[in-house]
């Protein structure tokens, strides 16, 4: 297999962390041993960019991050940056007045226990929107953009082909990457509906995890 992937596209919180999410030093390690193995690794997140730029800087262990579930890809390298999705303004303006929606430089996010106020503002702006869920979390993304289109891009920038694509994660929303993956790997603390689309389900959880399956990889 090792010489099948050029990439791994890999989740943040609750699969690069644990459930406090404090990252797990073992698979950043693991990341490193990637990179020098000439893998390319992709930092994929429902997170905002400043948050993931800063965690990279501190441990310098990835190739492109992949902000707002898909909707910011960022290169540390040469430091570019492209925004995915139209209608953006529509979309922040719409939940600009909405204390609990978060509204960042692409998406509004917010949690479940708000979702039919979410869907009621969209209905009200009529606008053109996914709802993307991650666990307990609610991304309004627009139309088209996910995780999924986002590590399809940053896979397209680089060369990558899909069939030597790996996407790992924990939950529903990385089923989106899954979709563009060649090799589709779940953590094993994963949400049974991405073990259940995976090829490969860790016997660890969290980050050793994403260990477990680099070391696959290169070892």
């Amino acid at each position: 297999m090792a010489d099948k992937i050029e990439a791994i596209a890999c989740d943040y919180d609750r699969t690069l962390t644990d459930e406090s999410l404090v990252l797990s030093k073992n698979a950043v390690v693991s990341l490193k041993n990637a990179r020098k193995n000439g893998i390319k690794v992709f930092l994929a997140s429902g997170r905002r960019l400043p948050f993931l730029v800063d965690t990279n800087e501190r441990y310098d262990f990835v190739d492109v991050i992949i902000a707002e579930n898909g909707a910011v890809i960022y290169d540390p390298a040469n430091g570019t940056k492209i925004l995915l999705g139209e209608g953006l303004e529509e979309l922040r303006s719409a939940f600009a007045d909405a204390d609990y929606v978060n509204v960042e430089e692409v998406i509004a996010a917010t949690t479940i226990d708000h979702l039919e106020d979410v869907k009621a503002i969209i209905r009200r702006n009529d606008l053109s929107v996914d709802i993307e869920l991650n666990r307990n979390d609610v991304m309004i993304m627009p139309k088209g953009i996910n995780k999924g289109s986002g590590v399809a891009k940053a896979a397209e920038i680089n060369g990558i082909r899909r069939e030597h694509l790996a996407c790992i994660g924990d939950a529903e929303n990385d089923l989106r990457m899954f979709a563009v993956a060649g090799i589709r790997v779940a953590v094993a603390n994963a949400v049974e509906d991405l073990k259940n689309e995976a090829d490969i389900i860790c016997n660890e959880p969290y980050g050793d995890g994403v260990k477990e399956f680099v070391e696959s990889l290169v070892s």
